[in-house]
């Protein structure tokens, strides 16, 4: 007879049942956990891994696995590092993992070397902890590690640059402080301290700023400091005068720039010795103003006599005129037009050095004005030989000096009318703008220029074979390239073959 189970027993089945199945799911979410455990662990880029009391190994993920030349994380399980082939370091490794396990500290990001399963060096940052059960017991050690060897190499390639930059240093015959932005001087090398006649870097330190400049260069130091403390301008390269521990004065050229330093932000400032120089510089700049004074004296000697021989010429030809046969009437003549030609060479000569010696005046201009002047003075001879001059009719302003650029105007057009020849027919000015620069040009369609002069005419007392039988000095073009150098520019010129010319003439923006 089938036994017929009574209510208690199915109700007892049932939560067997029920408790079966709850088991099973939990299993299978625990399952479903160590699976994703796994699957993150494996996808981390740090290598992990587990050991027990006896530092064998519980478990790595497959990072690890790979980097010990597994073929799967299980193949580490029960081994340990001597059994890994890393007898060379097994021994550090234990000793590393007793200390975790015995006092439950852990140790932090230690770096340690190792030799790879193929025989290479690696460089690897390791941290370990004491792996723990539910109730807080020691049950092994838990170990994530990092491949530095790239970061080392880094390190490594950096510190023998620093090593080569420092010796470079000591070894350079220029001058080289590192300073802190506030100032401070944290290294020098030997030549900086040959240059302040120091016997080491303290006293460099020690030695007031106030002592080391003369008064003017400590003056402009302050305003230097100042400047940099209100994040003003500072300027990179500039020139000091220095007062050596012996009381000679020294005039150093300085170069200032960022770098970094032992890691952090500093600024390296080169000192170049430029005494000599200097000192060449003030004898020419002496040699220079006795050569404007003897020129003006030359000039003004030449051109007294000169005058004198003209006037004595002309009332020669006036009252002996009835008396001078033609050929004398042919030297007279010959003897006014060399007077002349010296006067204007004189006249020429003044007004190069005036170029040269004395600075621009600078000022807004409307150079259309210039241009309407240009017409006024020169209309007479452009009408008798039937020549068109053009100018731009729209206004062009810039800044320049006034004076200096109507002469740069006149002395190319004068050149344009005594070198043009008979072809000669137009003359034309025209306008460019460029982001820095304004650049006119002055053409004519007159006699060419053959390329190979196109340098040398802006010579001094430079003649091409067009100023053949011309009259001239030899200084007008010469004048037009000092004006535009002191503007910032420069002067040029483009052959168009046999007939015609261009010159350009550029001015900065900047002035």
């Amino acid at each position: 007879m089938t036994h017929k189970p009574s209510y208690e027993e199915l109700e007892k089945r049932i939560k067997e049942l029920e408790k079966e199945a709850l088991i099973h799911i939990r299993v299978e979410e625990l399952r479903e956990s160590q699976h994703m455990l796994h699957l993150v662990l494996d996808a981390i880029p740090v290598r992990v891994f587990w050991k027990d009391l006896d530092s064998n190994y519980l478990g790595c993920n497959r990072p690890f696995a790979l980097d010990a030349g597994l073929q799967s994380p299980e193949e580490i399980i029960g081994k340990n590092d001597f059994e890994m082939g890393w007898a060379e370091q097994a021994d550090a490794y234990r000793s590393d993992d007793r200390l975790v396990m015995e006092t439950g500290r852990p140790k932090i990001g230690y770096e340690e070397p190792q030799t790879t399963p193929a025989g290479g060096r690696i460089w690897l940052r390791t941290n370990k902890v004491s792996l723990r059960d539910a109730e807080g017991k020691i049950k092994g050690v838990l170990g994530t590690y990092e491949d530095i060897t790239d970061s080392k190499q880094m390190e490594e390639a950096l510190r023998r640059t620093e090593e080569n930059f420092r010796r470079s240093l000591e070894e350079s015959p220029l001058g080289v402080r590192i300073v802190t932005e506030e100032g401070e001087t944290i290294y020098a090398n030997r030549a900086i301290l040959s240059i302040y006649g120091y016997d080491s870097i303290e006293d460099l330190k020690t030695t007031p700023a106030k002592k080391r400049y003369t008064p003017e260069s400590y003056a402009e130091f302050q305003i230097r400091r100042e400047k940099r403390k209100q994040g003003e301008y500072d300027p990179s390269d500039y020139e000091i005068s220095i007062v050596r521990e012996d009381g000679a004065v020294r005039h150093l050229r300085v170069i200032r720039k960022e770098i970094l330093w032992d890691g952090e932000r500093q600024f390296q400032v080169i000192y170049q010795d430029i005494t000599e120089r200097k000192r060449a510089e003030e004898a020419l700049k002496d040699a220079s103003e006795k050569l404007k004074l003897f020129a003006f004296s030359v000039a003004h000697d030449l051109k007294s006599p000169a005058i004198g021989v003209y006037g004595l010429t002309k009332r020669l030809s006036k009252h002996a005129g009835d008396v001078l046969d033609e050929k004398g009437k042919t030297y007279c003549d010959q003897i006014l037009k060399v007077t002349e030609h010296i006067a204007a060479l004189v006249e020429k000569i003044n007004i190069y050095i005036t170029t040269k010696e004395t600075a621009p005046l600078i000022e807004k201009i409307n150079v259309t004005e210039i241009f309407r002047m240009l017409n006024d003075e020169f209309s007479a001879q452009l009408s008798l030989r039937r020549i068109d001059l053009f100018a731009p009719e729209s206004e062009v302003k810039i800044k320049a000096d006034r004076l200096s650029i109507l002469r740069v105007f006149t002395n190319l057009i004068d050149n344009a009318l005594k070198h043009g020849g008979e072809s000669l027919t137009r003359i034309s000015i025209g306008y460019e703008d460029s982001e820095s620069l304004h650049i006119f040009s002055i053409s004519n369609n007159g006699k060419g220029l053959k390329p190979a002069d196109s340098e040398k005419i802006f010579g001094l007392f430079q003649r091409d074979e067009t100023s053949r039988g011309v009259e001239g000095a030899g200084l007008g073009l010469a004048i037009v390239k000092e004006i535009a150098e002191q503007h910032g520019g420069r002067v040029w010129v483009e052959p168009r073959g046999k007939k015609g010319i261009t010159f350009y003439v550029s001015i900065s923006k900047t002035l």
